[in-house]
């Protein structure tokens, strides 16, 4: 079996095995090594949740993972394996449509194949196709708030399409839920 088929079979497989634990295959990598397998399978929350992946959730996975790999060789052969389940991380970079849906309510930094820098927050990502950016400037070198170019637009729209890199920024103060979801009015990027 290759390397390939490996990997495909273990995806169905760890798909079926984390559910219970409300978890998803976010992505799931196989390589050979001096003789050994070496597993990596990155885990998170179904794309309408918000939030992390409880640790107790992934470690449960992790064990039921472990348990099924010793009871079904035909799943990555006889020989030694060694699996490592983990969690996107807190700046994964963000490629994939469902990784623009699981970012919503987040503070996002990216690029446009135009060149573009842009930061906000995630309100939302339709259809695989646009992603709405409420723009947040953050704060300066001397942590005052920049401000947004008068006659900025509360809420860009932005086509997947055209972004070239984007990544999720840690926040420590994190706005409440209904604050994150709203847009902002033009006005207050001038105050």
């Amino acid at each position: 079996m290759t390397i390939e088929q490996t990997a495909e079979r273990l995806r169905q497989a760890a798909a079926e095995t984390i559910r219970p634990f409300d978890l998803i295959v976010d992505d799931l990598s196989v390589r050979s090594r001096e003789g050994q397998l070496e597993i990596t399978l990155v885990v998170d929350l179904p794309e309408d949740r918000i939030g992390s992946a409880d640790l107790d959730a992934v470690a449960g996975a992790s064990h039921a993972l472990s348990e099924l790999l010793d009871a079904d060789e035909s799943l990555v052969g006889p020989g030694p394996s060694l699996l490592e389940v983990t969690t996107p991380g807190a700046e994964r970079t963000l490629t994939e449509p469902h990784h623009f849906r699981r970012a919503r309510r987040r503070i996002v930094s990216l690029r446009t194949t135009g060149g573009e820098d842009l930061r906000g927050r995630v309100l939302e990502e339709t259809d695989g196709e646009i992603l709405h950016l409420r723009l947040e400037p953050g704060t300066d070198d001397r942590g005052r708030p920049r401000k947004l170019p008068k006659g900025s637009p509360a809420v860009r729209e932005i086509p997947l399409e055209e972004i070239a890199s984007a990544r999720v920024e840690v926040e420590f103060s994190p706005p409440s839920e209904a604050d994150a979801d709203t847009p902002t009015t033009p006005d207050d990027s001038e105050r």
